[in-house]
């Protein structure tokens, strides 16, 4: 199972799989969603709340917000592990600002369940002033992976399609 961290959402939706150009892309993670291959977690679902309204991927995160876990007694208590870690390694700062955003709660989640975090953060185990995801899960034990290698392991693919009013563009520029 995934877990999908907030930037899995918010890069696909303002860059490569806006709502309109690639709505299989959203169709897709609703079916992982449903066929329990992946989930995300209630913080995720209030960041991206944050945006105003009539914000697409708000809306598309209201209509499926039971996909949007709350956290258990074993992921509270792995949370406590995850924040212990954080402070046994970097700055106040940096484990304050990892402790404020939903990042925290992923890794959480995460290592409750036996669950491989997605994300597009890439490692900075050199830093000391911003905890990074890919940091923190190995840290405590968690697979990690990007959003494109998740989409490959399920099998996703897009096909691609011209929409009728776009062809009729296309043909009148022709002749």
């Amino acid at each position: 199972m995934y877990v999908l961290d907030t930037n899995v959402f918010i890069d696909a939706a303002n860059a490569y799989y806006a709502f309109d150009l690639a709505p299989g892309y959203w169709d897709f993670l609703v079916r992982l969603f449903a066929s329990h291959h992946a989930v995300s977690i209630k913080s995720v679902y209030d960041e991206l709340g944050d945006a105003g309204d009539g914000d697409p991927l708000k809306d598309w995160a209201k209509q499926h917000k039971q996909h949007f876990i709350v956290p258990d007694s074993r992921v509270v208590a792995c949370y406590q592990q995850v924040m212990t870690w954080a402070k046994d390694n970097y700055e106040p700062p940096a484990v304050s600002e990892f402790q404020r955003v939903a990042d925290s709660w992923i890794v959480a989640h995460a290592l409750a369940n036996g669950w491989v975090v997605v994300t597009h953060e890439k490692p900075a185990p050199r830093s000391k002033r911003r905890i990074k995801i890919p940091d923190a899960c190995a840290g405590v034990g968690v697979a990690c992976t990007t959003p494109f290698e998740m989409l490959r392991h399920r099998g996703m693919s897009l096909a691609l399609s011209v929409g009728e009013r776009a062809e009729q563009g296309l043909l009148s520029s022709v002749l």
